[in-house]
């Protein structure tokens, strides 16, 4: 492979198609995606996606800026018209029962859509009364919400006075609120510290196991991602892996060398040349994939000559799965999408 060229998808690796939507039923799918598309002029956002999402999983669509997450998500919630394919959530067929869908799903989208002049029990009342919660039962949904986002003895307090990771918990409590058989968390902990991070997630899985719903987020965030049952990778509108996150990373097997040079281009000729590598150029480093890093080390370091400035050796991670299907790292393909201006 010449330095800096797209990785493919090397023969006997099982394609990213799942043999369970030909035969899973479209009633009992949480989401199934056949072949589905969506195009706008001069942009096609999503080619050809086949999706299943099992009840009650927790499934992850990991891609940078660009991917065509934000499309998918918008088809799937049934706010954008596929331009072809077929796409059945909850049991429902988006195209000809939009407004069932939109009844049997759960939203927090990236940026919060919280009344921060009203006070947190307030916010889940008002969303009580726009999806028709039946009076009798606001009262014992709403303090369940909070008892299980630990935002009861926060209940009257103005949603303005919450942190950041609250207020991302009274979202999630709030799209729970109707009991809605699949959730949607589009970017759940965008510009939440680490800290906080964690915490929104020990309650999504707390709020998953106690409401049985499914849950399909969106990230780009590599480390959120290993929070997810399974993972579907998405590159330029299609999905170029599918598994748990143990599977992706297996699937790969190899240890990495990162190395770190003045020349990098020329450090990936000299070791596709005298040890018959295939290095790839990620973020300004060489990248090489061996199967025993430590073995392969001294070779690699006798080759260049001390042309090497620094050198680390790791297991495999979710970006070098992303980086060995499609070329480049995650961190790359973001500054790609910015610099294109497509962000769906």
């Amino acid at each position: 492979m010449e330095p800096g060229t797209h990785a493919r998808i090397p023969r006997g690796v099982t394609p990213p198609k799942e043999a369970e939507v030909l035969t899973e039923s479209r009633a009992t799918a949480a989401i199934r995606a056949e072949n589905l598309v969506k195009t706008y002029p001069g942009v096609e956002a999503v080619r050809g996606l086949d999706l299943l999402v099992r009840p009650e999983e927790i499934f992850g669509l990991l891609g940078p800026n660009g991917a065509g997450k934000s499309t998918t998500i918008s088809m799937l919630c049934a706010l954008t018209r596929p331009t072809g394919g077929a796409l059945w959530v909850a049991g429902h067929d988006v195209r000809t029962r939009p407004a069932a869908v939109r009844r049997s799903i759960g939203v927090v989208f990236q940026g919060s859509t919280l009344d921060d002049k009203l006070t947190v029990e307030e916010n889940l009342r008002v969303h009580a009364a726009l999806y028709g919660v039946p009076r009798r039962q606001v009262r014992e949904r709403v303090l369940s919400m909070l008892s299980l986002a630990d935002l009861a003895e926060r209940r009257r307090s103005l949603v303005r006075t919450l942190s950041g990771g609250m207020k991302r918990r009274l979202e999630i409590a709030r799209g729970l609120l109707h009991r809605p058989r699949v959730l949607f968390l589009d970017e759940p902990t965008v510009g939440l510290d680490p800290p906080s991070r964690a915490d929104v997630w020990r309650h999504v899985h707390r709020m998953r196991r106690e409401t049985g719903a499914t849950v399909l987020l969106t990230t780009h965030h590599l480390a959120e991602a290993d929070n997810c049952d399974r993972l579907a990778i998405l590159d330029r509108g299609r999905i170029v892996a599918l598994g748990t996150p143990d599977e992706l990373r297996a699937r790969i097997g190899d240890d990495r060398v990162r190395l770190v040079t003045a020349d990098p281009e020329l450090c990936a000729r000299r070791l596709a040349s005298s040890l018959g590598l295939a290095p790839v150029i990620a973020d300004g480093d060489v990248v090489v994939r061996v199967e025993d890093g430590a073995g392969a080390l001294p070779g690699i370091m006798a080759a260049l000559d001390g042309s090497v400035t620094s050198v680390s050796l790791s297991r495999p991670s979710l970006d070098d799965v992303f980086l060995h299907y499609t070329g480049r790292s995650i961190r790359s393909a973001e500054e790609e999408g910015a610099g294109s201006g497509h962000g769906a």
